[in-house]
């Protein structure tokens, strides 16, 4: 594992590093995804790093080398946009970082180091011992980079199936995010049971729907 910068990670002697990562954070529709993943610290291979600098083909050969061919040991939690909207989704992310981490450290032998992408306070701010937040851990520590990969992999489908599901807001191409295409889908077609009503572009054409439908209606 490259040096990182923190020192607590780059001295450690731990036998495995188990590393968490999300994907989906700032989309307006589709489910929040988190992955925890484990990996030997001494692990030196090739074909890991940030997800989001991966291609496709790329990120899809990872994803069917480490769940088909040498399966890691990792969890992925999805969270709703109905549980997003009860939450928040600050609160859902910890939650669901939480419960990810929890569940792959049962299944890990040996001694742990555990890093936690973008927190500064891991502990602190996750709740599971000793995690360590470190910004950018998706590019710098590769079982970061195998959770961030597995949790794109992952929404990607999903999104895909959705944009069958629900057509017309482009969801195989834009993910969910708030790109121009999706903004003028919205215009259109209004949300659909996908969308985060909490997101604040979501509330407000929601909201002038409501408007339209009383005006309508008087």
């Amino acid at each position: 594992m490259k040096l990182t910068g923190n020192v607590e990670i780059d001295t450690s002697t731990a036998e495995w590093v188990v590393g968490s990562d999300e994907v989906g954070f700032g989309s307006w529709a589709g489910p929040l995804i988190i992955c925890a993943a484990a990996l030997p610290r001494t692990w030196s291979g090739t074909g890991l790093g940030d997800s989001k600098k991966l291609s496709e083909k790329q990120r899809r050969k990872a994803f069917e080398r480490w769940t088909l061919e040498t399966p890691a040991l990792h969890h992925l939690v999805s969270v709703s946009p109905e549980r997003i909207d009860e939450l928040g989704v600050y609160e859902a992310l910890i939650l669901a970082h939480r419960k990810a981490l929890e569940t792959v450290l049962t299944k890990v032998q040996g001694t742990v180091l555990i890093v936690v992408d973008g927190f500064k306070d891991g502990t602190k701010r996750i709740g599971v011992p000793g995690s360590i937040g470190l910004p950018k851990a998706d590019n710098l520590v590769p079982a970061v980079s195998l959770a961030s990969i597995l949790a794109k992999v992952t929404r990607d489908e999903l999104m895909a199936r959705a944009a069958k599901e629900y057509p017309g807001y482009g969801f195989s191409r834009n993910v969910g995010y708030g790109t121009p295409e999706h903004q003028e889908a919205l215009a259109k077609l209004g949300p659909c049971a996908l969308h985060r009503r909490s997101y604040a572009p979501i509330a407000k054409i929601s909201a002038k729907l409501d408007d339209d439908y009383f005006e309508f209606g008087d």
